[in-house]
């Protein structure tokens, strides 16, 4: 994660920036573009689905060295994985100046923003500091990318992305789909996992995963329905038991599926992302809610069954080759944000039950379906 561009300090403080260069489609071909860094700074679930916009960009630009600044935590998924081959923390030192109106800019950052042919900001603000500084510092061409739609406009976020990259031009195919890359490094480390585990490779493809947590409270399916869920299909199927614990999950749903003890599931707790992701690559099925661990099986090809609540599924679900929504909409879904955060009372939640869950994976023709209502 080392800045890989020499500059110059005494150079490189902030003048005033040159005519820009078009690198974007309608300009000069590719090739025009050696360098591009790409900053986003959403979470797990935000960056999966802008997987297909950043896979736009790849191919977009075949010879560029691809930088992303943002939360090393989660781009470690995409470093030298694909997408781009170097990842950069937006938290380092000198980058606060860069959020500053009219400010003096950090002067090494000024030289490694330099050195970009193209950078693109997936911000809320298009005239906001971040982007008028970043367009001070450097004489390529900055871009701006609005990471979410309006709330009223209900179009899924992965597509809203590919309509924003459509404004400059890229060629953006609709209904893109979100893919991980791993390396066999990455899966030699879940070989390996999953041996000291005493999982066989055979067993290790019949795994079926429970994800019971989520970023918010509210989005958190009861986990108790998750054991229920968990009971039901033990009968109709020889299946290991995978269930996910990240820092996210508090000691109440932990104590849950602790109490399981070890020989009915196998906890997997507090892995790096890029790890994870190798554990889970090959699983049967997951069973999650509305949160990035949802959206990253659904990347990673894996059968994937997400719960929602509050929230709205026809912007956020998961997208992936097998993928199957549970959602009991009621009078007053989806939930705008200004409610999200007052209701107390999540109906549209708790309606939803161990059936509906069972149905939803049986949409998905994965024979666990068959006897459950004996």
């Amino acid at each position: 994660m080392k800045m890989g561009f020499r500059y110059n300090v005494e150079k490189d403080q902030p003048q005033p920036a040159p005519e820009k260069k078009s690198v974007v489609p309608s300009g000069p071909a590719p090739s025009a573009c050696r360098s591009m860094l790409i900053i986003h700074q959403g979470a797990l679930g935000d960056f999966i689905l802008a997987l297909p916009a950043l896979e736009i960009l790849r191919q977009s630009f075949p010879p560029a060295r691809i930088v992303f600044m943002g939360y090393p935590r989660i781009l470690e998924l995409i470093e030298n994985r694909f997408y781009g081959q170097e990842i950069l923390s937006i938290d380092q030192k000198g980058m606060a100046s860069f959020f500053v109106r009219d400010g003096s800019l950090d002067p090494p950052l000024c030289g490694f923003f330099k050195n970009f042919d193209l950078i693109v900001v997936f911000g809320k603000n298009g005239e906001g500091n971040l982007i008028k500084n970043l367009q001070r510092a450097t004489p390529g061409q900055v871009l701006h990318v609005n990471p979410f739609p309006r709330w009223d406009e209900r179009i899924h976020l992965a597509d809203h992305l590919l309509k924003e990259l459509s404004r400059y031009k890229f060629p953006t195919p609709a209904g893109g789909v979100p893919r991980l890359h791993l390396k066999d490094s990455d899966r030699d480390w879940g070989r390996s996992y999953w041996e000291a585990k005493g999982v066989t490779p055979e067993e290790r493809t019949g795994l079926i995963i429970l994800h019971p947590g989520s970023g918010s409270r509210k989005k958190l399916w009861p986990p108790e329905r998750f054991l229920d869920l968990m009971r039901i299909l033990r009968k109709r199927s020889p299946s290991r038991w995978v269930v996910i614990l990240g820092p996210a999950e508090g000691p109440e749903i932990r104590k849950v599926f602790e109490a399981e003890g070890a020989e009915a599931l196998i906890l997997v707790k507090g892995l790096p992302l890029i790890q994870l992701a190798s554990v889970m690559e090959g699983a049967r099925l997951c069973v999650g809610n509305d949160s990035g661990i949802s959206h990253l099986a659904a990347a990673l090809g894996i059968p994937t069954v997400a719960i929602f609540g509050p929230t709205d599924p026809k912007v956020w679900a998961p997208r992936g080759r097998e993928v199957a929504v549970v959602y009991r909409k009621i009078h007053c879904s989806p939930c705008p944000q200004e409610r999200f955060f007052l209701c107390q009372n999540l109906e549209c939640l708790k309606g939803v039950s161990v059936e509906d869950v069972l149905e939803g994976i049986g949409r998905l023709g994965l024979g666990l379906r068959s006897e459950e209502r004996r």
